[in-house]
């Protein structure tokens, strides 16, 4: 399995093709899926089965993550900073079919350092069912050192609780 033709075949269309879209106006923060469909995967899916499929997804996350932090600096070293992490959402998904589908989570100015901050004050003071399912694809890929996790939980719909772990670079308080 050639590197590049599975990335290109999964990443044409996506958000993450172009990481010129993190640095377009954003109001508020931009979570963007690596993958937004299950069917642009079943290749891997079928190759891999969903354990290292959520790993492998999470490594490719890591190099968007890796190359948005420096194309950031790289734009503008002393302009805007911005609060990067991974973020997981999909829960149902991975309780349906085994995958944990990552985000990239751009917070840009001062309210996304803030944010981060808070963030990281949070970690390691509380766990639950979905940190530890996300701290288990981060195990799988060897990159569980790398990484604090917290999570927010909002309400959604009635009778729906809306469940967001962040993955945090350990530079997560640092701008990029």
């Amino acid at each position: 399995m050639k590197l590049s033709t599975l990335c290109s075949q999964l990443l044409p269309g996506e958000a993450c093709d172009d990481i010129d879209s993190f640095f377009l106006e954003i109001d508020d923060f931009e979570e963007v899926p690596l993958v937004s469909r299950l069917s642009r995967i079943q290749d891997l899916l079928e190759r891999l089965g969903p354990r290292w499929t959520s790993a492998y997804l999470l490594s490719l996350c890591m190099h968007v993550l890796a190359t948005v932090r420096i194309a950031g600096s790289a734009r503008d070293p002393a302009g805007t900073k911005m609060f990067l992490a991974l973020s997981f959402t999909d829960f149902e998904l991975q309780a349906e079919d085994g995958v944990l589908l990552p985000n990239v989570f751009c917070y840009p100015g001062s309210e996304g350092i803030a944010f981060g901050n808070r963030c990281g004050e949070k970690c390691g003071m509380n766990t639950s069912t979905e940190i530890d399912a996300v701290r288990s694809v981060f195990e799988d890929a060897g990159l569980l050192a790398g990484f604090r996790f917290c999570e927010s939980r909002t309400d959604g719909p009635p009778g729906y609780e809306v469940v967001r772990v962040y993955a945090i670079p350990m530079h997560g308080n640092e701008a990029c």
